[in-house]
C-alpha cells in the first residue's frame, strides 16, 4: 500500500454494498479512515468488517442522505476525526421504466436521492472545508446515463445529467476557495452490482451480453470504479476539477 490517503477523514454514502463498499475498501486501504454511510445497518456492518480484513479503518454510520439533520451529524463526526478531506457522493436510486409509466411519485424519489441527496453533501462539505480553512476533494457518482440518453430510463437520466451539471457549478465555486477545493464526477457504464442485477436480473447470460455490448468485451466491477474515485479523491488529480471521468469500458464512445 502506497498511502496516498493517509491520515485522511474521508466520507463515502451509499457504502453499504456495490461501488460504495468497493470504494471504502480501497479508500482505507491508502490510509484513509472513512466514514462508511447508508441506510442498511447490515450491510454497513459487512462493510466496516471487510475494511478491518483488509488492514483500514472505517466506522459505519446510518445516514439518509435526504435528511439535513443526518448530514449534520456526519459531517459532526467527520470534524471530531480530525476534519473532512475528502467526500465521496456515490447514494443513488435507479429504476427502468416508460416514461408515460413514470409517475410523479417515482421521480420525485429518484429526484431526491440522487440530486437532493448529491446537493446537500456538496453543500455541507464545502461548508465543512472553509470552517476548516483547507482544501479537499469532492467526488460524486454520476452516470453515462447523465451524459447520454437511455430507453425507459427518462427519470433517472435527468438526475444524473443533474449532477453532472451540479459538479460543473460546484467545481467552480470550490476553485474559488482558499485553499481550493476540487469536485469531479466520476460516470461508471454497466458495473455488476445490485443496481443491475436488481432489475434486469442476475445470471451469467446478461453478463455476458453486456460485456459482448461493450467495446472492451468485459462488465465493469465495483473495484474498477474505486481506483477511478481513488485517483479523483487523491493528490494525483491535483489539477483536475470539474471534470467528467468516464469509466464504461468504452460505451459511450460509439
Amino acid at each position: 500500500m502506497s498511502g496516498r490517503l493517509e491520515g485522511r477523514v474521508i466520507v463515502v454514502t451509499g457504502a453499504t454494498k456495490g461501488i460504495g463498499r468497493a470504494t471504502a475498501v480501497r479508500l482505507a486501504g491508502e490510509g484513509a479512515f472513512v466514514i462508511a454511510t447508508g441506510r442498511d445497518r447490515d450491510g454497513g456492518a459487512l462493510t466496516e468488517r471487510q475494511v478491518a480484513e483488509a488492514g483500514g479503518r472505517a466506522r459505519f454510520m446510518p445516514h439518509d442522505v435526504t435528511s439535513e439533520a443526518d448530514w449534520t451529524r456526519v459531517m459532526d463526526e467527520a470534524r471530531s476525526m480530525g476534519g473532512l478531506a475528502g467526500l465521496v457522493n456515490n447514494a443513488g436510486l435507479f429504476f427502468v421504466k416508460p416514461l408515460a409509466e413514470t409517475s410523479e411519485a417515482d421521480f420525485d424519489a429518484i429526484y431526491r436521492v440522487n440530486v437532493e441527496g448529491t446537493f446537500l453533501g456538496v453543500r455541507e462539505a464545502l461548508r465543512a472545508f472553509a470552517e476548516a480553512g483547507r482544501g479537499g476533494s469532492i467526488v460524486n457518482v454520476s452516470s453515462l446515463m447523465g451524459l447520454v440518453g437511455y430507453p425507459d430510463a427518462s427519470a433517472y437520466c435527468a438526475t444524473k445529467g443533474a449532477v453532472t451539471g451540479l459538479t460543473k457549478a460546484a467545481a467552480l465555486d470550490g476553485a474559488a476557495m482558499t485553499p481550493p477545493v476540487r469536485v469531479n464526477s466520476l460516470h461508471p457504464g454497466v458495473i455488476w452490482t445490485e443496481m443491475i442485477t436488481g432489475q434486469f436480473g442476475d445470471s451469467q447470460d446478461l453478463a455476458d451480453a453486456f460485456a459482448a455490448d461493450t467495446p472492451l468485451r468485459m462488465v465493469g466491477r465495483p473495484e474498477h470504479m474505486a481506483d477511478a474515485i481513488l485517483y479523483l479523491i487523491s493528490d494525483d488529480s491535483a489539477f483536475v476539477t470539474g471534470a467528467e471521468l468516464t469509466v464504461d469500458g468504452g460505451r459511450g464512445a460509439d
